[in-house]
């Protein structure tokens, strides 16, 4: 079931959208932040009403919202809910260990992802580069994950290296690799395929 995310009641006109912290396919948790509204008079952090997956995003940076307009469309079902303390479970495990993606191969509750992501028909969600900030192409300087790789939400992927820093780009969802489009030393920009 989908429903429509609507921006609460923020006490002012209206609020100009400065950070967006979600993205389509992300699964999101009760109460976790969305985005920043920043109005004339204070900036403030809009959180999810409930758990659920991200379908449509209905706002970009620098839009203009007021009360009751459309944020975003969340995919609201019972077989993501569950599966969301599972990823909960092996995230401080495997950040404990400072290996997450060996120590969530070996542990069990890896295993227990992968009905979890079936029963949501495990659809392939294509991973491309975010907007990395500088204008032109970065390099790729380590790949992290290959295929088959059993992936946590926000868990390096790639870390691209331009001409002003280097950067680590995280997972957007948690899944299994199924193929790499990069290696090192491919030179990606903004929308490129990573896997």
């Amino acid at each position: 079931m989908s429903e429509t995310i609507r921006v609460p009641d923020i006490g002012s006109g209206e609020g100009e959208v400065i950070e967006l912290f979600v993205k389509v396919g992300d699964r999101i948790e009760a109460d976790q932040s969305i985005l920043t509204l920043e109005s004339d008079k204070a900036s403030m952090e809009i959180p999810a009403p409930k758990a659920g997956v991200v379908k449509s995003l209905k706002v970009k940076m620098g839009d203009k919202l007021k009360e009751g307009d459309e944020l975003l469309e969340l995919e609201i079902e019972g077989g993501e809910e569950a599966a969301a303390p599972a990823d909960e479970a092996v995230e401080p495990a495997g950040a404990a260990s400072g290996g997450p993606a060996d120590e969530t191969e070996a542990s069990t509750p890896a295993g227990d992802e992968n009905p979890s992501a079936s029963a949501g028909e495990g659809e392939s969600q294509e991973i491309k580069v975010p907007d990395i900030g500088s204008s032109g192409k970065a390099s790729v300087i380590e790949v992290s994950v290959k295929p088959g790789d059993t992936i946590d939400a926000e868990q390096a992927l790639i870390t691209l290296e331009s001409d002003k820093a280097s950067m680590e780009i995280p997972s957007p969802a948690a899944g299994v690799v199924e193929s790499i489009s990069v290696k090192v030393g491919d030179e990606v920009g903004t929308g490129d395929l990573i896997l």
